[in-house]
């Protein structure tokens, strides 16, 4: 995130020096704290007035223009040993982004050192090492560090060359290999560089040794104003999304970047939402696929557009379908099946009813299939018809008599679960997925023989991450990750493990 310096600077009377620089605040531009070089510009005018301006320190060194504030003029009458003062002006240091990218410079200085040390070892030692080119790819900003490392540990006669014309440089390059018999080795800075150095080896037929760096993954921070949109299925009933949302901004403010994070209670809304984030500029989207087919289309439109999709949550199943090149998500079909193998651990036989609060979510009832899988009895999916009387309706059920189990699919479905089981009057066993103080409660003192978590925190956290990450990938996304999938296995989280829980949740 920017950090704004607020200048507020003051004009005396009796000035030495005009037209020149006057002051400077400065601080070194390695500064871990991000400060930033600012002096102050005056400049007498033919009517007797002194002008103030201030100027910043770029990034590259060099003094930016002049920045001029509302209230700026000196009057030749001004009253004597009187300060006057400027209107306040904005400066953004951009320190973040300075900072960043010297830590990576020194990185690459470091990586460079050690290719020439590998080079080194090659040669048989550095005491007789051969010529070399070390070859600097200026179309990416800051490269160059990797050769100047390089040039500060190898031992031998170093050529270095400057590409920004790839056309050129594969020119020059054939005729350097065709006429210099010293030189013995090559080393390229990118992977377009790598290509024609390759290239030029077989149409020269003079094979030198040579290796090159790679960047897969682009260094440089995005640029702050560049928006990351996070596109979700959910109810502002249910404290997963809640948490998740929660999560999606604290990953955003931990990133540095611009994020725009909805929620929508159908497939259709959320597929709106994604055409309003392709069409407002969106660099990356990452999206739930409790619907896959309302999404499907929207999602081909944002990918044809150029913007990288990945999925979270609901949708493992279709989403290489549906276009996302990567999908993060809970294993829900696992999370059943671990459940069900809970339930008979604990000796629960009969029917179990399956709650399912959001029926045309695939996710839930890939929960119910592992339940159904493992479970040694049956198995029942049960929607209520209207969220607001979830526990009157689940309590109806119940009365009928036939089930012998209930597992809720969410945390505030639990809550609704042990609410529908205390009205039945009937001790049922019952468990749930999902966290939250009340659940924690409910496990610890057995109300809910157990817990699965659910993990919203880390599906969105993960979510905001890879929607930077994919923007980031300087290969493509959909290509390189191949509808690869990272899904978080479950475990069962019984009483005691909820106590201590609670501990930490209330210190």
């Amino acid at each position: 995130m920017r950090t704004l310096l607020l200048i507020l600077f003051g004009v005396v009377i009796g000035v030495a020096t005009l037209g020149a620089v006057w002051a400077t605040v400065s601080n070194t531009p390695d500064d871990p704290d991000g400060a930033v070089d600012v002096r102050i510009v005056l400049e007498r005018l033919p009517d007797g007035r002194v002008e103030a301006g201030l100027q910043q320190r770029e990034v590259e060194g060099e003094w930016g223009e002049t920045l001029m504030p509302e209230h700026r003029f000196l009057p030749p009458d001004a009253e004597l040993n009187l300060a006057l003062h400027s209107s306040v002006m904005v400066v953004d240091t951009d320190s973040r982004y300075e900072i960043v990218e010297q830590d990576y410079a020194d990185y690459l200085f470091q990586s460079g050192q050690e290719i020439a040390e590998g080079f080194h070892e090659r040669f048989g030692g550095s005491e007789d090492a051969p010529k070399m080119i070390c070859i600097d790819d200026l179309n990416d900003r800051g490269i160059e560090r990797l050769c100047d490392g390089f040039a500060s540990a190898y031992a031998g006669p170093l050529q270095r060359l400057a590409v920004t014309d790839y056309d050129a440089f594969r020119e020059e390059l054939e005729t350097i290999l065709l006429e210099d018999r010293e030189l013995r080795a090559l080393f390229t800075t990118s992977v377009a560089t790598a290509q024609i150095v390759d290239d030029a080896r077989e149409a020269t037929r003079r094979y030198v040794r040579w290796t090159y760096w790679i960047e897969l993954v682009d260094p440089h921070l995005p640029d702050p104003d560049q928006l990351y949109c996070v596109i979700s299925h959910g109810s502002d009933e249910d404290l997963f999304w809640g948490l998740s949302a929660e999560t999606s901004v604290a990953a955003a403010g931990a990133l540095g970047i611009n994020m725009r994070n909805e929620v929508y209670a159908s497939g259709v809304e959320q597929a709106a939402a994604i055409r309003r984030c392709t069409a407002d500029g969106a660099v990356a989207i990452a999206t739930t696929l409790a619907e896959p087919e309302a999404l499907q289309s929207a999602v081909q439109e944002a990918l044809a557009a150029g913007v990288p999709v990945i999925s979270f949550n609901s949708g493992a199943e279709e989403a290489a379908e549906v276009g996302a090149a990567l999908h993060i998500s809970l294993d829900d079909y696992e999370a059943g099946r671990i459940a069900g193998d809970e339930f008979n651990a604990r000796g629960v036989e009969g029917r179990i009813l399956c709650v399912i609060h959001e029926p045309a979510n695939q996710g839930l009832h890939d929960r119910c299939d592992g339940l159904e899988a493992s479970f040694s009895g049956t198995v029942e999916r049960w929607s209520m018809n209207d969220r607001e009387t979830t526990v009157s309706e689940l309590h109806e059920r119940l009365s009928v008599g036939d089930v012998d189990g209930v597992i809720g699919l969410s945390s505030s479905i639990g809550v609704e679960v042990r609410s529908a089981i205390f009205q039945y009057d009937r001790r049922l066993p019952a468990a749930t997925f999902g966290f939250s103080r009340t659940i924690a409660e409910y496990v610890s003192d057995g109300r809910l023989m157990f817990a699965i978590f659910d993990h919203p925190e880390i599906q969105s956290y993960l979510a905001a991450v890879g929607a930077l990450f994919t923007e980031r990938l300087r290969i493509d996304p959909a290509s390189y990750f191949n509808g690869a999938q990272m899904l978080i296995t479950p475990t069962i989280v019984n009483a005691e493990q909820m106590e201590r829980l609670l501990e930490t949740l209330y210190d």
